[in-house]
């Protein structure tokens, strides 16, 4: 039970605004695919939404790795 505990704070610690926001892009790619017809508004919510959580990766693995690289 520790172990889980310290995996949850090292991934809360260095990656939080990706642990915080990876349920938006499920959102969308639920509601695209559960859409009959879906129109081009849809299928640039998703890529926005892919594109944004991307970003939100990246940044975060730049900070982790400048962390890593101060120790």
């Amino acid at each position: 039970m520790v172990t889980v505990k310290k995996a949850f704070a090292w991934l809360f610690g260095n990656f939080l605004s990706t642990v915080t926001f990876c349920w938006i892009p499920l959102v969308a790619l639920e509601h695209y695919s559960s859409d009959e017809n879906p129109d081009e508004w849809d299928y640039g919510i998703v890529i926005f939404t892919c594109f944004i959580f991307a970003f939100l990766l990246i940044s975060d693995l730049v900070v982790y790795r400048k962390k890593a690289r101060e120790k």
